[in-house]
């Protein structure tokens, strides 16, 4: 038989999942031996790469998929390669590793021909990956790399752009979009000892799933939404009934709103018109009584030029009386004071002031910054030459310098009075006088002896000779000089005094400048006097000339007085006229700002006057400008009415709409809504009929609901029927017969079947009320709605799956049936295998062209196989090669059962296993 079929015929790796090198058949059955975590799994497992090539579908016995990516391809010398024997030819599919440095990520290729590992060696070493390209297309081959999705769609025949290049199609599946659910079965079949009853029935209904609606209901939401609408029609209808109070309020307001819209909708448009005209007539008026206005203000311009010039003239007249007034009340006060005095008084007064003032003020200049101790010196100093010119003065005649000069020459008297005391020279030499000389020739001879020790500027005398030239000579006056000499002594004298002066002023400085200010005040105030006096003398005589001029004045003042009152007269006269003007146009402007208020204040352009229901205005409407802003009070007052009126409407309906009636809230304008409102009030009987027909209904939209769920379960059981009928055609293993039966859940189908029941019930013609809480014939519908509601919430939605149960009936060789709801719980060790095979090649096969489904082998892999008797090994052999699966068994010994033996063995001192060609064992039964 094998040689008839197509499909895979061997599996090799290199360099991969702990394999140097590993290379088994696929196209009959073999026992892969070794001890255990060998890594027998791990080469069946390399087949999900290949033949499922979408990573999120595969299985690595708990490794995620990093892990396994890096064990399968840690370098770019890793390749897993399949060899397939298919109708157009042999090919080889690879899978190669990328390595490292691309995150040990790998790439599918593929190309025709036969696979020879030699082609993916050179010398000892793998070819990488990067270079094999090249050294396959050396040897003729012409390789093509693909991508995941283009090799899935070759391998189940759908199109790529490789279809005219190379044909891998070996999973000739009944439709390509079945190949995930393929992909699915396959990776359990590699893993049977994961495979469970709820596998298998969820397979079941992957694999039907085209022949279901593939409903979900969440019930609880299909009942809410239905009867949500009956519920909040009944709600609505006994809130209808309740508030039926505020709805008859609710139309009366309606009514009064119509009333005054009508009023307010004839008002506004003739109030526009009247602003309009208003406005024409207050710009008329403005301007009129403006030019009224400025005619007075004219002829009153001309009387205040007129009254401004009297004014001034009076104004004048009045500042030249003050400047008299003033004249005069200086001239009597001058005369008061001058009255008994004369100029030469006054000026010698002056005169004396100034001297004693100037006295003052020299001596207090120069005793500042000299000590009284100086003054006191020079004082004495300058006495002591008053007493030397006096003696002088005294003796001018007859004294000692006059004697002398009688023997000696004036130089050598000069050189002697050096030495003498100056004052000595000037003593008398009278008979009374301070010298008496007794002796003339002696004492010529002295001096004529102390001339001749006194020459040259020195002195000398016996032992010692004095410089004199440092010492002045006395200059003695003649007689000739007396009135030089009187000169002298009368300025020593006057300076004698001011020194004198001086140190009685610096003895008392501050009393002193005192003395000084109060003389200057007393200076300056006869000064003042002095000018005061002259103003006196020259006023007096213009006192007559003045007292003319002041009666002149009086006369003027009068008759200017006179014209300025007669202006001020007519002046009224034009300000009365003016006030009755202004009085007008500031009625206007009152007018004018009321209107601007009221027509602030208007709100009509923010109502609807116009739409809705409307009571015409029969009643004439006249407008008068003088009381068209109460008028426009009164409709903004109206219009505040009728927006408090509609705002009552509003909260009447919200009212209305909070106690539950918001059926209306949907319509396109508030005033259809009222009215509907209105109507159903006034309609109550055919508004419960509605609710009524509406529960009807709804019972109608639930049934068709879980219709659809309920009609999948009859397919499915009418597929599983199929399904069976299948599988009895064929040997099954070491059983007379297997089943899968599909057994509904009876309370749940019950409870779907009630409700649709009583819907077609409804159809038929008959009522219900499904609303009303007293015990009636419904009963059974609300618990069936209780229970599918329960078990729909508790699965978060109601699909086919949970309206059944799968149950395996299994007859075994001595004839009796035996049925189990898990697989694992199935007698024997052959039995549950014989049961997990079965599901899984009868899903597949069944996904498979009916034409090409005998065409191909599929493998299969058993782990843990010598828990199998040999018998039920050779069974299950038979019934997988009899459905198109070849089945790889793996253990720690050999099983004979199989075709081929193939033993794993360690190379590299254990740390890599090795597979070969030469190894394989091929039995003979």
């Amino acid at each position: 038989m094998s040689e008839q079929l197509y499909g895979l015929s061997k599996l090799a790796l290199l360099n991969t999942a702990g394999y140097a090198k590993c290379v088994i058949p696929l196209n009959k059955s073999a026992s892969i031996c070794a001890p255990n975590n060998t890594g027998k799994s791990s080469v069946i497992n390399a087949l999900q790469f290949p033949l499922i090539n979408d990573l999120r579908l595969t299985e690595w016995d708990g490794h995620d998929l990093e892990e396994t990516r890096k064990f399968y391809f840690s370098s770019d010398q890793s390749y897993i390669l399949l060899e397939a024997n298919l109708p157009h030819g042999d090919v080889v599919i690879g899978v190669a590793g990328l390595g490292k440095i691309a995150g040990y990520a790998h790439q599918f290729f593929c190309y025709q021909g036969k696979l020879n590992l030699d082609d993916y060696t050179q010398g000892k070493s793998i070819i990488k990956y990067t270079k094999l390209f090249n050294h396959l297309q050396e040897k003729q081959l012409k390789p093509v790399e693909l991508k995941a999705q283009e090799l899935n769609a070759l391998l189940t025949g759908g199109a790529t752009p490789f279809d005219g290049d190379i044909n891998l199609k070996m999973i000739p599946l009944n439709n390509v979009q079945d190949a995930p659910v393929y992909k699915e079965i396959f990776r359990r079949i590699l893993n049977l000892h994961k495979l469970g009853a709820q596998d298998v029935k969820r397979f079941m209904l992957k694999v039907f799933e085209r022949h279901m609606s593939n409903s979900k209901v969440d019930f609880y939401e299909v009942w809410r939404r239905a009867f949500d609408k009956v519920n909040r029609a009944r709600r609505e209808l006994n809130a209808l009934e309740s508030m039926q109070e505020p709805i008859s309020a609710l139309e009366k307001m309606l009514e009064n709103e119509a009333v005054l819209k009508g009023k307010l909708a004839a008002y506004a448009p003739k109030l526009d018109l009247a602003l309009v005209e208003y406005d024409n007539y207050h710009n008329e008026q403005i301007a009129e009584l403006a030019t009224q206005l400025e005619d007075i203000e004219a002829e009153k311009r001309e009387f205040e030029s007129k009254q401004q010039l009297y004014v001034q003239q009076s104004r004048d007249i009045e500042r030249k009386q003050t400047q008299i007034e003033q004249w005069f009340t200086d001239f009597h006060a001058l005369k008061r004071e001058f009255e008994l005095t004369n100029h030469a008084t006054l000026k010698t007064n002056l005169t004396l002031l100034k001297k004693e003032y100037e006295q003052l003020s020299f001596s207090i200049n120069s005793a500042q910054g000299q000590s009284l101790h100086t003054l006191d010196f020079r004082i004495n100093e300058t006495q002591k030459q008053i007493k030397s010119l006096k003696l002088q003065l005294k003796n001018l005649e007859f004294n000692l310098f006059t004697r002398m000069r009688e023997d000696l020459s004036l130089k050598e008297v000069e050189e002697i009075s050096r030495i003498l005391n100056p004052d000595l020279l000037s003593f008398s030499t009278t008979s009374q006088g301070e010298i008496s000389i007794t002796d003339e020739d002696a004492f010529g001879a002295f001096l004529e002896s102390l001339s001749k020790s006194v020459q040259g500027g020195e002195l000398k005398v016996p032992g010692a000779t004095v410089k004199l030239k440092k010492l002045s000579p006395v200059q003695m006056q003649s007689g000739e000089n007396k009135a030089q000499l009187q000169a002298q002594l009368e300025s020593l004298q006057q300076s004698l005094n001011d020194l004198k002066q001086q140190r009685e002023v610096a003895a008392n400085v501050a009393e002193k400048q005192k003395e000084r200010d109060a003389l200057y005040d007393e200076l300056m105030a006869t000064e003042a006097a002095m000018k005061r006096f002259e103003q006196y003398q020259t006023m007096l005589q213009s006192v007559d000339a003045q007292q003319a001029l002041k009666e002149q004045l009086e006369m003027e003042r009068e008759q200017v007085d006179e014209y300025l009152h007669d202006i001020q007269r007519n002046a009224g006269s034009i300000s009365d006229r003016r006030s009755i003007i202004k009085s007008k146009q500031d009625l206007l402007v009152r007018q004018a700002d009321r209107l601007k208020q009221v027509k602030s204040e208007r709100i009509d352009h923010t109502l609807d006057l116009y739409s809705g229901k409307l009571a015409p205005y029969e009643i004439e409407i006249t407008l008068d400008f003088d009381n068209l802003s109460e008028v426009i009070h009164q409709f903004n007052k109206e219009c505040n009415e009728l927006r408090n009126l509609d705002v009552n409407v509003r909260n009447t309906y919200l009212h209305i709409y909070n106690a539950g009636i918001t059926k209306f809230e949907n319509e396109s304008d508030a005033n259809t809504k009222y009215q509907k409102l209105i109507s159903a009030y006034h309609n109550l009987d055919n508004e419960r009929d509605a609710v009524d027909k509406q529960a009807r209904v709804a019972l109608t939209e639930v049934a068709a609901t879980i219709k659809g769920l309920r009609q999948d379960l009859e397919r499915l059981r009418r597929e599983m029927n199929s399904f069976n009928k299948g599988i009895s055609q064929h040997r099954i293993s070491n059983l007379q017969a297997f089943k899968i039966n599909v057994i509904p859940r009876k309370m749940l189908v019950d409870s779907i079947d009630t409700i649709i029941s009583t819907s077609d019930l409804y159809e038929k013609g008959e009522s219900l009320d499904l609303l009303s809480e007293q015990p009636s014939s419904e009963k059974s519908v609300n618990e069936a709605k209780d229970h599918i509601i329960k078990l729909a919430s508790d699965k978060a939605g109601l699909t086919l799956t949970d309206l059944f149960d799968i149950r395996f009936e299994v007859v075994n060789r001595a004839g009796e049936t035996e049925h189990f709801d898990k697989i694992d719980s199935a007698g024997s060790n052959g039995t549950r295998i014989t049961i997990k095979l079965l599901c899984g090649m009868l899903f597949i096969r069944y996904l498979l062209s009916d034409q090409e489904q005998a065409m191909y082998r599929i493998p299969i892999y058993i782990d843990e196989a010598a828990d199998i008797d040999p018998q039920n090994q050779k069974a299950i052999i038979e019934t997988a090669l009899s459905f198109g699966f070849v089945p790889i068994f793996a253990s720690v010994k050999p099983q004979i059962s199989c075709d081929y033996l193939v033993p794993i063995r360690s190379v590299a001192h254990g740390s890599q296993n090795w597979v070969d060609e030469k190894d394989w064992i091929e039995v003979e039964h």
